[in-house]
């Protein structure tokens, strides 16, 4: 019958069938109405933060205005304001582009094409040194003299005169260690004197609302550009068995422990071994730790959640408005619309005059 030839002729030849686009079409609609309405979204929240930063802005600017003019006036000003920081005793490169040559670079660590060329990124730590060494004990012959404790590139001697202070609560406990001019310089608190650390950490009792707790301090390293300087890294562990005095207020034993972020610290040492600049609570991983990123005291108090303070420096990082406008939802935009554009081609190099299937 005439079925039954047409059922015999299918069986070996296939029809070719029109191009579906049907289904791909459906998709690159709904992409683009969705590009459309984020990108609306996003315009939307980009005028918000923009209005709202241009009148925080101009209430801060007031602000600051006013307590600058009242501050002038009635002469109501900042002590640690008027103090300057200790800036570099032992310069070597940075005394201008002829101490350069002070600086030995690696071999094939060049920026471009994979280090085979372009400036040389990666010092001769051990090279430098030397270098650096017999400069700076030209420069600043105080370092070598019968009284002085010739520490100048002397890691071994740096990292003791480092653990000593550890061992003593960074000088707390024994104040003959930390020179007259010595000064605390955290990312927020400082720079302190002397007598205003040693007085911040006896109030504190950070020993006593955490016996068992340890900085862990690690990767003693001298500076082979400022001799007399030694960096170290910190991931403290702290276990709150006793009360914390913070300010004037006192928190209990919570019996919790918590993990703070990996911090980077530096001690520099004068002529007399005594320590005049201790830099410490900088954290170089905001995604480690309990602390959310915030280290030092502030971030053991917030881990443990005892206080929400009552100012940014002491709260986590959050991103400003203008940042999040215009560094972030502003290029959204555009990436949407790109991947809309890349749906769109993809679509149109598949939607060619091609049969579904392939005649035998």
């Amino acid at each position: 019958t005439k079925h039954a030839k047409d059922r015999e002729h299918s069986q070996h030849t296939i029809t070719q069938l029109p191009p579906i686009r049907t289904f791909g079409t459906t998709m690159l609609i709904a992409t683009y109405l969705r590009t459309v309405v984020s990108t609306a979204g996003h315009v939307s929240c980009v005028c918000v933060l923009f209005g709202s930063n241009l009148l925080i802005s101009a209430i801060d600017g007031t602000a600051r205005s006013l307590v600058s003019i009242i501050s002038t006036v009635t002469r109501a000003q900042i002590e640690q304001d008027l103090r300057t920081h200790h800036s570099e005793r032992v310069r070597t490169f940075q005394n201008g582009k002829q101490c350069d040559e002070l600086i030995v670079r690696q071999s094939g660590t060049g920026n471009v094409d994979g280090g085979k060329s372009g400036p040389n990124q990666v010092m001769d730590e051990a090279e430098t040194l030397k270098k650096t060494l017999a400069y700076a004990k030209e420069k600043y012959p105080e370092f070598e003299t019968e009284n002085s404790t010739n520490i100048l590139g002397n890691e071994d001697k740096l990292k003791e005169l480092a653990i000593n202070l550890i061992c003593n609560e960074l000088g707390g406990d024994n104040p003959d260690l930390l020179s007259d001019d010595f000064q605390f310089l955290f990312p927020v608190v400082g720079p302190l004197t002397k007598q205003q650390f040693v007085k911040a950490f006896s109030e504190f009792k950070v020993r006593d609302a955490f016996p068992t707790s340890s900085a862990n301090f690690y990767n003693f390293r001298v500076d082979p550009l400022e001799p007399n300087r030694i960096w170290f890294m910190s991931r403290g562990a702290y276990e709150h068995l006793g009360t914390l005095n913070f300010g004037p207020s006192k928190f209990p034993a919570t019996n919790k422990r918590v993990c703070l972020p990996p911090q980077c610290f530096s001690m520099s040492f004068d002529a007399q071994g005594k320590c005049y600049k201790l830099t410490g609570g900088y954290n170089v991983d905001r995604s480690a730790g309990d602390s959310d990123g915030l280290g030092g005291m502030f971030g053991i108090v917030h881990a443990l959640g005892l206080l929400k303070l009552p100012f940014a420096e002491g709260r986590p990082w959050k991103r400003s408005l203008m940042w999040e406008a215009f560094a972030l939802r502003v290029p959204q935009i555009a990436d949407d619309w790109k991947r809309l554009l890349s749906v769109e081609r993809a679509q149109d190099s598949h939607g060619e005059e091609k049969p579904l299937l392939k005649s035998k």
